[in-house]
């Protein structure tokens, strides 16, 4: 299966309702939000899909369908993943849902069953609420604003966050993808996407502050000499291996994204991403090296009450201790 996603139009809608209907899911409001829809398809036949709609500063997510063939492969994930993105692009805070079927499934992405009470005003104007879903459904919600361990990474206050970078590869057509370093080709062509990371990260630094952060790390490696021909991977092949894995891998959209690369010369690397090129043939991550840092440089020659905590410059705190003098005599 090669799952490709794309946003609906209204050439679209007989299909989507036939699906809707299939599974006995509602197709009310359907048409009025269509332009908040995502479809995901295989060639021309249609996959699934996951909607949209928006209330003020809170959405809705609703119309999560996939046909049974492609059930247990990562599709709604995916499909709902770029929907929550597509929510946290349009700044809003938090998202809810109605589901009769799937309030066991839903956890896993995140949401929270809530008192159906509890709903906000502005849904309650919504067609799923009004008059197509039934008052036996579970609501669920997801505060879309990013937990507090989420920071900035001390020392890199110019990271790509994963959602950054999600969102320019989503944007571009089918093309080739390549990673650059330093202007020069670093990954060759035949690469695979072996392994997405979610990693949460405690520390301490020097100083005695502690940090906290997220990052998402996604592993390349080499392919064979006849994978090397067939030529790079295409962004969106990429982003449907992505977006499999987010489906069960809890990927925080505001982590910084790095790549990890090595082979036999050269060892393997985490690298920073600098930027993303567009060219008419290819699109081109730029990379860059990471760098270590003094997360307390900020405070060294700051006095403190507590000498042992202290950051000044000869206390020791970033640099080694002086050795103690030796006298001979």
């Amino acid at each position: 299966m090669r799952m490709l996603t794309r946003p609906a139009t209204p050439t679209d809608l007989p299909r989507i309702e036939e699906l809707l209907n299939t599974l006995s899911l509602p197709v009310a409001g359907v048409a009025d939000h269509l332009e908040d829809l995502r479809l995901a398809e295989d060639g021309s036949s249609l996959l699934g899909l996951a909607g949209l709609e928006r209330y003020g500063q809170v959405g809705l997510l609703r119309s999560v369908a996939v046909i049974p063939a492609a059930q247990g492969q990562g599709v709604a994930a995916g499909l709902v993943r770029e929907v929550l993105d597509q929510a946290r692009a349009m700044c809003l805070g938090e998202v809810y849902l109605l589901t009769t079927t799937a309030a066991t499934y839903f956890p896993r992405l995140g949401f929270t069953e809530v008192p159906r009470a509890s709903a906000p005003a502005a849904l309650l104007a919504s067609r799923e609420f009004q008059d197509a879903c039934p008052q036996t459904a579970t609501l669920m919600h997801l505060p879309l604003k990013e937990p507090a361990m989420t920071q900035t990474i001390p020392g890199l206050p110019d990271h790509t966050t994963t959602f950054d970078l999600l969102k320019m590869l989503r944007a571009e057509p089918q093309r080739p993808l390549e990673f650059h370093l330093n202007g020069e080709l670093l990954v060759p062509a035949g690469y695979h996407v072996t392994e997405v990371k979610a990693v949460s990260i405690e520390s301490m630094d020097c100083g005695g502050k502690a940090n906290a952060w997220r990052e998402t790390i996604i592993q390349l490696m080499d392919g064979s000499a006849q994978e090397a021909e067939a030529g790079f991977m295409t962004n969106r092949k990429f982003l449907a291996i992505y977006d499999r894995v987010a489906g069960r891998v809890p990927v925080s959209s505001q982590a910084e994204v790095r790549f990890e690369y090595g082979n036999s010369a050269l060892p393997a690397m985490q690298y920073h991403v600098a930027g993303l090129e567009v060219l008419p043939d290819r699109l081109q991550v730029h990379l860059r090296t990471p760098g270590v840092q003094c997360k307390a440089s900020d405070a060294c020659g700051t006095p403190a009450t507590d000498a042992s905590a202290s950051c000044a410059p000869e206390s020791g705190c970033c640099t080694p201790a002086a050795p103690d003098l030796i006298t001979l005599g």
